[in-house]
């Protein structure tokens, strides 16, 4: 039986008439495989990290990157990616930390955040939809607008505190772990088994590898991209959430790092930037490893140069790797 999480790019040509390829689950199976090196490699230099009992605050730590991640990989399969979802988890940490949040409670701010990253994802997909801009100039171009509104809403000095309904996202636990990593989990799972087994993933594949092909086979491809636009604001929302649950007060920065790095989850995690290729198992695997990775490296004395250098590294060899491998 295939795994729901692997890569379904056979259904891709099968929508665009050409042969059948088998799902590339070796590619999505690297991460993983370097992962395992990397903790048996710290067993050695760095017990402490590597041990069991650290593993559910690296989970914690991970959740937000790897909700992000995954909505930054279907938009890469489908021939986009996203570079306003750092804005989006910094806006929604924000305005979970504000004044208004503690006055609507927990459940009305999570809903609103929800909103908020989707709206900006359908209007990024919107633009580039039916606006014929690159997703390049649009999601960047948007990514500074909430910037500037985050600058303009805090004066540049964010202050208060995240109710406590959404820090119980990751200071409670459920049989040791956050619930935060059970939200992964289950956004995992589903975007999976959409993406292996739904008419709408098979559209998202086929789209991504040919979109002109996909077109004249009859996909609403205009559609399935806008679909992903919004899917990839929506899950930015939500790791704005998770992410403001577990730092707990207002930062402009928070959503600095997480652009980047859900980028390289989804190219460390086997999705190739020209679309139709990639699943959700590689993409968890390429969370894990960074996560792993940054905090290995904060371990054996590496300062924050040294962690961009591994962290390039690894993004460009993987780049590498599975660029021979698709030839």
């Amino acid at each position: 039986m295939i795994n729901a999480f692997a890569d379904t790019r056979s259904a891709a040509p099968r929508l665009c008439g050409a042969p059948i390829e088998r799902p590339a689950v070796l590619r999505q199976s690297a991460a993983w495989a370097v992962l395992i090196v990397l903790l048996l490699f710290g067993q050695f230099v760095a017990t402490a990290v590597s041990s069991p009992a650290h593993w559910p605050l690296l989970l914690r730590q991970a959740a937000p990157l790897g909700v992000l991640a995954i909505g930054q990989a279907v938009l890469i399969i489908n021939r986009g990616f996203d570079l306003s979802v750092g804005g989006v988890v910094g806006l929604v940490n924000v305005v979970a930390a504000s004044a208004m949040a503690n006055a609507i409670g927990a459940p009305a701010t999570v809903l609103f955040c929800l909103a908020l990253g989707l709206l900006v994802g359908a209007i990024n997909g919107a633009i580039v939809v039916w606006g014929g801009l690159s997703p390049l100039i649009v999601t960047l171009g948007s990514g500074f607008v909430l910037t500037g509104l985050m600058l303009v809403t805090t004066g540049g000095a964010p202050s208060g505190h995240v109710p406590d309904g959404i820090k119980v996202l990751s200071s409670s636990r459920i049989l040791g772990i956050a619930p935060s990593v059970y939200i992964w989990l289950a956004v995992a799972v589903f975007a999976g088994l959409a993406l292996r087994s739904s008419r709408i993933g098979r559209l998202l594949y086929a789209s991504g590898s040919s979109p002109l092909g996909a077109a004249n086979a009859g996909v609403p491809v205009s559609l399935v991209r806008f679909g992903a636009h919004c899917w990839s604001g929506l899950l930015a929302g939500a790791a704005g959430l998770l992410l403001a649950g577990f730092v707990g007060i207002g930062t402009l920065g928070a959503g600095q790092d997480l652009l980047l790095n859900s980028l390289a989850a989804a190219v460390i995690g086997g999705v190739l930037l020209a679309g139709g290729v990639g699943g959700i198992f590689g993409v968890a695997g390429g969370t894990l490893l960074i996560v792993y990775m940054s905090a290995l490296a904060t371990s054996l004395g590496f300062g924050e140069a040294g962690k961009l250098l591994i962290q390039g590294g690894a993004i460009i060899a993987a780049a590498l790797i599975f660029r021979r491998s698709s030839k």
